[in-house]
């Protein structure tokens, strides 16, 4: 499909009901959900695969337990793709930019390869991106021992030393499963008290090759061509240590992929898109948001989700096709 520039004329337009940005849970499930509802309907994203697919094994995705999140993308999309929805998803479709254009009295969202698209009301599901760690070495070797996806790079350990640096669910999932190659793991926190769920906790302290380390932080990533040593320091002994290491992932939270939106929407001081929790409305009647973009307390994909599909039904009153909705302007 072909759209033309909202430069033209507003009868050359092709102009959707509703555009979705994102391939997460929370975009797959609101495209489903306006595949149901009939609404002319272009979900863009760059991948189907996202934070959620970098899971190396969800055990709360209700009928689906202990599924890994590749496999649990992979199983939406195929979903998705079943339903009269027209998808735009290659690596050149990234937004860059989504504004609201008085002309046809739409939004108009355009991406990396330069087409603009047109809608009536639009959802972000952006989701978010691995927090990076901010200390030296880490830009220069990633991609080269230093990693954010042990479902993607774990193989590439085998019989190696990493460290996990973060105390939370990400940082105890990717700690057990790097134990499946690496020979040693070593798993950090700046906290004395780790977040993660006690079940995960619980798993570590009995698996061998894994040794925690509260405390504790990163301080600098060495090596030449690949990671070859880290530094880190015991926050309370004032230790600073320097330690041979093969490997560093980097699990401690992620940034909400907002940027594009350059002030169109209500951001809070973490630019999450500031939603109404019932309906997912963003400041701007005509957007909403669902998923890890949102100010929503929960990160969750079945949250996710859920909020995905409120959205959708949302847009659908917010168009006026709900029967008994009042469409506003």
């Amino acid at each position: 499909m072909t759209t033309r520039s909202p430069q033209g004329d507003a009868q050359d337009i092709m102009l959707f009901d509703l555009i979705i940005i994102g391939g997460g849970p929370a975009g797959i499930t609101a495209g489903i959900y306006a595949a149901r509802k009939n609404l002319k309907t272009l979900l863009i994203a760059k991948d189907f695969f996202g934070l959620a697919g970098t899971a190396t094994r969800v055990e709360n995705w209700p009928g689906d337990f202990g599924v890994s999140g590749m496999a649990l993308m992979q199983k939406l999309e195929k979903h998705l793709r079943a339903l009269p929805i027209e998808i735009k998803c290659t690596r050149s479709d990234l937004v860059q930019a989504c504004t609201r254009s008085d002309l046809v009295q739409a939004f108009c969202v355009g991406v990396s390869g330069g087409d603009e698209f047109t809608a009536r009301a639009v959802i972000v599901a952006t989701g978010a991106a691995p927090r990076a760690l901010n200390v030296p070495g880490e830009k220069e070797l990633a991609g080269r021992g230093v990693s954010y996806c042990a479902t993607c790079d774990g193989p590439f350990f085998k019989d190696k030393a990493v460290f996990v640096v973060g105390g939370g669910n990400s940082g105890f999932s990717t700690a057990l499963e790097m134990a499946k190659f690496a020979k040693k793991v070593y798993l950090v926190d700046k906290q004395e008290k780790l977040a993660a769920d006690p079940v995960l906790q619980i798993q570590a302290r009995e698996n061998k090759k894994i040794e925690i380390l509260v405390n504790t932080i990163l301080l600098g990533i060495e090596g030449e061509k690949k990671v070859q040593a880290i530094i880190y320091k015991n926050l309370k002994t004032g230790k600073t240590f320097q330690q041979p290491m093969d490997g560093v992932f980097a699990q401690i939270g992620a940034a909400p992929n907002t940027d594009f939106l350059g002030g169109l929407l209500a951001l809070n001081e973490k630019n999450e898109i500031k939603i109404d929790p019932s309906t997912g409305a963003a400041s701007l009647p005509g957007v909403f948001a669902a998923g890890d973009c949102t100010d929503a307390p929960y990160k969750q994909m079945i949250v996710a989700a859920g909020a995905g599909a409120v959205a959708a039904l949302s847009a659908y009153k917010y168009l006026g096709k709900d029967p008994s909705a009042i469409a506003s302007g």
